[in-house]
């Protein structure tokens, strides 16, 4: 346990803030359906609709709300943000009717993703260049384990059938987000940016080279809309595999990323190091798709083994992955405008939310293991084109200057993309 938590000062605060947030958050995930339509009286297409415009909303925050907390400050963004969080969740408790749930759940969904770039410039602000890698990956150990036992938590309050129950889904949440806030008023406030002159709004999306690695990273984290969705339908659907082995795998997934992402983040602190580390990624994650379509089997032993192996191997290299899109990210992201270009390169994942799971099941359940095999293609793909869009990001940010393979990240203070 001492590998995964940081070292004493602000380090920890931000390890026990991220703790803290996976609990309420692992409460609330594995509770908030059986909430709104057990007791807000919701229909459970009116919470589907609800949840995918706050998807959509999400995607609109990453893509502005950088931006502002580069302007205003990451630490005071996230703290303001926190506090709408906390006012925000506790009010689901006042919820009853549809429009009201609409209304909410997205104002919440852009809270939500709009935060994302102000955290990950705190890590930034309290971890030296070289060991930001290291520091989410020990955040997203914490993370996992969090919403595990926050998940479990829930389980127990389902059990009562109560008010209590009830509110404690909501406002453990909620509460949640203002320790959050507690914990980010211990950080420090930036030093002022550099001055440069007449940036240009929403810079990074402006920059189509950026965008282009920001697409193809966006397109190798289908592994969770295969971890999540797709496999859990193909092992009903087309298998004898058990269907309660589903639950065994998920928690195997839990427990691997939680032990392993700061072992295998190590000596990731490059754009090149998370070039490598993507290929590596890709190659595994073509792997586990094979292996996932060969749970096809009649043979019930060797679906089971075949099945078992394509998740520990896509686990793998999700963990790979993640530590990639964080080298990656960070080497990417220019000095005065960290969080805008951070939230920017977060729009690939959030996109990959919203329309893989329906691509990647369609992909697989339409064309048997002739889709595993494309979308084990697709993934070896994506991880080769990954160096050289990298690289040309990189020239993109840096005018003039040569940004080969097996350089190191970008210089200094580099200046804003044309």
């Amino acid at each position: 346990m001492s590998k995964i938590m940081l070292p004493p000062g602000q380090q920890r605060s931000l390890a026990w803030m991220t703790l803290i947030d996976a609990l309420g958050t692992g409460i609330f995930l594995a509770g908030n359906v059986v909430y709104f339509t057990r007791f807000a009286g919701l229909s459970a297409g009116q919470v589907s609709l609800g949840i995918s415009a706050a998807g959509f909303a999400g995607v609109v925050a990453l893509a502005v709300m950088g931006r502002v907390a580069d302007r205003f400050g990451s630490r005071r963004v996230f703290i303001a943000l926190s506090i709408v969080q906390t006012i925000g969740y506790a009010a689901y408790l006042l919820v009853h009717t549809f429009a009201a749930f609409f209304v909410l759940v997205s104002v919440l969904g852009f809270v939500d993703f709009g935060k994302s770039p102000a955290k990950q410039a705190l890590v930034s602000l309290i971890a030296e260049a070289h060991s930001r890698v290291r520091v989410r990956a020990m955040m997203r150990s914490l993370f996992n384990g969090g919403c595990s036992v926050g998940s479990g938590l829930a389980a127990l309050l389902l059990s009562f059938n109560s008010h209590l129950a009830e509110y404690a889904f909501v406002l453990g949440n909620a509460l949640s987000f203002l320790a959050c806030a507690l914990f980010a008023m211990r950080f420090p406030a930036p030093e002022p940016a550099a001055h440069h002159a007449k940036p240009k709004r929403l810079a990074a999306l402006r920059n189509r080279p950026f965008l282009a690695i920001t697409a193809v990273t966006g397109v190798m984290t289908l592994h969770a809309s295969v971890l999540l969705v797709v496999f859990p339908l193909w092992i009903v659907e087309r298998t004898v595999v058990p269907t309660s082995l589903i639950g065994v795998l998920m928690v195997v997934n839990t427990v691997m990323c939680v032990f392993l992402q700061v072992r295998l983040a190590r000596d990731l602190e490059s754009l090149a190091d998370g070039s490598r580390a993507a290929r590596k990624a890709a190659v595994l994650l073509a792997v586990s798709s094979l292996l996932m379509g060969l749970a096809g089997s009649r043979h019930p032993w060797l679906a089971i083994a075949m099945a078992c192996s394509g998740v520990v191997v896509l686990t793998w290299g999700e963990i790979v992955q993640a530590a990639s899109r964080s080298a990656l990210s960070y080497a990417l992201a220019p000095e005065h405008a960290q969080a805008e270009y951070l939230g920017a390169f977060s729009m690939g994942m959030a996109g990959q939310s919203s329309v893989g799971p329906y691509l990647c099941t369609s992909l697989v359940i339409g064309l048997d293991r002739i889709g595993w095999a494309i979308l084990a293609a697709v993934f070896v793909l994506a991880g080769l084109a990954t160096g050289p869009l990298a690289n040309r990001a990189a020239r993109s940010l840096v005018p003039n200057t040569s940004v080969a393979e097996g350089t190191e990240p970008l210089c200094p203070q580099p200046q804003s993309a044309p």
